[in-house]
């Protein structure tokens, strides 16, 4: 299936918090919803778990994800009953506003693609790292374990490349 999901803002809640339980096979495949890739991209990245688009039909039912709709605003609030959708791209709402928070932004983005392009579920325990972090320094200090997780993975040329990349995001962020 070509469609691409987004997580909800229940889902990003369930991502950082546990706050609903699911178990490891629901998370898995929550943490990989981006908003950018296609349920087959990820159903074939998860095909060693034994993932099936009914997980994705059971996060979908649960309020945990949605269908992408391109230019979407943010909908209906938690208060409603309606989740609104909100893709894994976008930062946590608590750095929003606040001093530094586009280059929060821009490092939670960074982090989130490198992890999600090059580790997979390599990434996993990294990506709920940069998950909860909650502002710059907090991302700033995930570069290290970023750089471990790529070098075992991708090897050096690779590592290097996007390390030079997150350090002018770094350089922007806290300057």
């Amino acid at each position: 299936m070509t469609s691409t999901y987004q997580k909800t803002d229940k889902g990003q809640e369930e991502i950082r918090t546990r706050a609903y339980h699911l178990d490891q096979k629901h998370r898995a495949l929550l943490l990989m919803v981006n908003g950018e890739k296609t349920c087959d991209e990820i159903l074939f990245q998860l095909q060693p778990l034994g993932m099936t688009q009914a997980v994705f039909d059971e996060l979908e039912q649960g309020g945990y994800i949605c269908l992408q709709t391109p230019g979407a605003a943010t909908g209906k609030s938690a208060q409603t009953g309606n989740p609104a959708p909100t893709a894994r791209t976008e930062p946590p709402a608590t750095a929003v506003g606040e001093p530094g928070a586009e280059g929060y932004q821009r490092l939670y983005r960074f982090y989130t693609e490198i992890i999600s392009r090059y580790l997979g579920l390599r990434g996993y325990l990294l990506e709920m790292k940069v998950e909860k972090a909650s502002n710059v320094t907090e991302l700033v200090a995930l570069r290290e374990a970023l750089r471990n997780n790529l070098a075992k993975v991708r090897g050096e040329p690779d590592t290097s490349n996007v390390i030079a990349q997150l350090d002018l995001l770094i350089d922007e962020a806290t300057s």
